[in-house]
């Protein structure tokens, strides 16, 4: 987060295998979100089993290193059966990059 405004300038770089594509920046903000960008992988079916789908929210610094925020490491091995939905959707915990994962209070919900 930036000191003086308490904001975050995030974006998010996904990974699969050796590929990494980059989102474009929110600035300032909280509470940021891409609903705009799609990202195509192609991959063989053993790639699908060896490796997981890393997503990475950093904090952009113009004049020093990003910072990240938190890392989500998604298994899409279940995508490769026939019975299994060719969609996977929900939630997914955020590995803080400090403090770990962060579970949702029991009184938020």
């Amino acid at each position: 987060m930036d000191r003086a405004s308490d904001l975050t300038d995030a974006f998010v770089e996904v990974k699969f295998g050796n590929t990494t594509f980059k989102t474009d920046v929110y600035p300032k903000s909280l509470n940021p979100q891409w609903n705009s960008e799609w990202f195509k992988f192609e991959v063989d079916d053993e790639d699908l089993q060896d490796e997981p789908l890393q997503i990475t929210v950093l904090d952009h610094d113009t004049y020093s290193a990003n910072d990240a925020i938190g890392k989500v490491y998604i298994d899409i091995d279940p995508l490769l059966y026939s019975e299994a939905a060719t969609v996977i959707s929900g939630w997914f915990p955020i590995y803080d990059t400090i403090h770990g994962i962060r579970v949702q209070d029991t009184d938020d919900q």
